[in-house]
């Protein structure tokens, strides 16, 4: 039977596969969300029918949809979706603007709750630690939550604190801590995950009634969508958020399929009915794809464990650090293996976020621990290190001799390498921060990724740090040893991550009976010369995206 003609043909341009045995083509076919042919322009345009529409590239280049592997779409509409408080220092980059806008966001709204996202005293260079006594100065007659661009830290005023419930004889959450005065009391800060979120739902307000959070899913979608993201994982999603985000999925505008790791706790690893529900087809926009855990914080809180010092000056004491602090770890060594022994045998592959060396060691014998029945069968679940800051090359061998996967985030280099080499290490830990030449070296189908909210959301951007290793708002580069190539780097944000998420023969690549899930490019990102990286965002940029052969998004 003859095959049905395509809804849509791509033509005029390089159709650029990442399939190692078809690198490259001159058109694809698409029908029904899925790739119907890719090709040579003629034996393509040959197929087309009377309703087929023909696009014409005119020169740009159409690669598979962009995988955001380590992402956090929701948290993005809870926090900084219009019309949050954004105090990132992309966005707002003095301390002096940051209370600026606090203020303007109290005076808006007197007597009402009041959520600050993205704080950076590293950066934000000129910006006070926002202690209880500033905080009440700034508001003092509601809420008012501070939270760090990272997401690992946040800070409360009295009033928040009092809503919140938090008083000197609260125990800390697992995994997480108030941080307490010498006297016991509470300072106002919370360090890590379900510490953070309890003072999250303080001021989360009216962002959680049905109407305005499917309003602020479908912002942050279309914000993936206009960076060529087709496919993200979120690595944080509350079980609470479960059906809202089975709502988005089923939208007909959809912009985004996602993939949810659930927040572990102690309690859903101690469900004996809990099982995994298996990996959902990439044709369903919405699925479950494994248990995160987080095994430390952030070297921006300096709650990370490694075998070496934070240093002792004027951004470590702003910051809170004492001399040389070596950060404990959120769980202990068994506590991780018990979780991560736990999940497994549920079924859920695991995600687990580790910065430190040290850290990573421990993440490390916990998955071997919960593999040690039956090694192949973890294997096969892909358990993942996200981040990967300080790791060795000889611990990524290790990791990818048992099976484990890595993400890595780029933008730790582009935002934060100066800092890493003059404020918080020394130049010799940022050349070897995000060691992604010795991760791909070792074995690893490596992933790069944006963080969601913890840095601009783009692809390209990860791109672009890992074939220059360069901070552009010095100019300095850091580690030019741990660089990748441009096919590379293009794999880390297509094939790879698609593999992590076990989505590999749906999406990721071009090929004939995959979803047609598409980014087009300005041009050829392989025709951009070396010498011409350093300017790389300025010479390609995403001007379409496709999802399953629906346009999301246009320049």
């Amino acid at each position: 039977m003859k095959q049905a003609a395509p809804e849509l043909i791509f033509v005029g341009g390089p159709v650029l596969t990442m399939d190692p045995e078809h690198p490259r083509a001159e058109a694809l076919a698409a029908r029904a969300g899925v790739i119907t042919a890719v090709g040579g322009r003629d034996e393509v345009l040959a197929l087309r029918g009377p309703g087929t529409r023909v696009v014409d590239l005119a020169g740009q280049a159409l690669l598979p949809g962009f995988v955001e592997a380590h992402g956090h779409p929701t948290t993005m509409a809870l926090a900084i979706a219009p019309p949050a408080v954004d105090v990132r220092p992309f966005t707002v980059p003095t301390g002096e603007a940051v209370h600026a806008r606090i203020r303007e966001a109290v005076a808006a709204a007197p007597g009402e709750p009041v959520a600050v996202y993205g704080i950076d005293l590293l950066l934000q260079r000129d910006l006070p630690l926002p202690t209880r006594e500033l905080l009440d100065e700034l508001c003092p007659d509601a809420p008012l939550v501070v939270f760090t661009a990272s997401g690992h830290a946040a800070y409360a005023n009295t009033a928040a604190l009092r809503a919140a419930r938090i008083t000197r004889g609260t125990p800390d959450p697992a995994g997480a801590r108030f941080v307490r005065d010498s006297d016991g009391e509470p300072t106002g800060e919370a360090q890590e995950g379900a510490a953070v979120e309890a003072f999250m739902w303080v001021v989360a307000g009216d962002r959680l009634q049905p109407a305005k959070l499917a309003a602020a899913l479908e912002w942050s979608y279309a914000e993936h969508a206009r960076v060529g993201i087709t496919t993200a994982a979120d690595l944080a999603t509350e079980p609470g958020l479960l059906a809202a985000l089975r709502a988005a999925a089923e939208h007909p505008r959809a912009a985004l399929r996602v993939r949810s790791y659930l927040i572990g706790t102690p309690e859903l690893a101690a469900d004996p009915e809990r099982r995994f529900p298996g990996h959902a087809p990439a044709a369903e926009l919405f699925g479950i794809s494994g248990m995160k855990l987080w095994a430390e914080g952030t070297a921006w809180q300096g709650t990370i464990a490694t075998s070496f010092p934070f240093q002792d000056n004027e951004a470590t004491r702003r910051i809170g650090l004492d001399p040389c602090a070596h950060a404990p770890m959120n769980y202990s060594p068994d506590q991780l293996a018990e979780l991560a022994s736990a999940f497994t045998a549920q079924g859920y592959p695991m995600a687990c976020h580790v910065h430190g060396d040290v850290t990573f060691d421990a993440v490390l014998d916990a998955y071997a621990e919960a593999g040690a029945d039956d090694p192949e069968r973890l294997r096969a679940m892909r358990p993942r290190m996200e981040h990967c800051g300080a790791v060795t090359p000889d611990q990524y061998r290790r990791a990818a001799a048992m099976g484990a996967t890595v993400s890595l985030f780029m933008d730790h280099i582009r935002w934060w390498g100066d800092v890493l080499a003059d404020d918080l290490f020394t130049p010799r830990v940022a050349e070897q921060w995000m060691a992604v030449r010795s991760a791909w070296d070792a074995g690893h189908r490596v992933s790069l990724h944006n963080d969601g909210m913890c840095s601009p959301t783009d692809p390209l951007a990860s791109v672009a740090t890992a074939l220059t290793r360069r901070t552009p708002a010095s100019g300095r580069v850091h580690g030019t040893a741990e660089r990748l190539t441009i096919d590379e780097a293009l794999r880390a944000v297509t094939t790879n991550p698609a593999w992590q998420l076990h989505l590999e023969d749906e999406i990721g690549m071009l090929r004939p009976g995959m979803r047609a899930d598409l980014a087009v490019l300005t041009q050829d990102p392989y025709a951009v010369p070396a010498e011409r990286y350093e300017q790389f965002q300025e010479e390609v940029a995403v001007s379409a995206t496709y999802l399953g052969g629906r346009p999301t998004w246009t320049a």
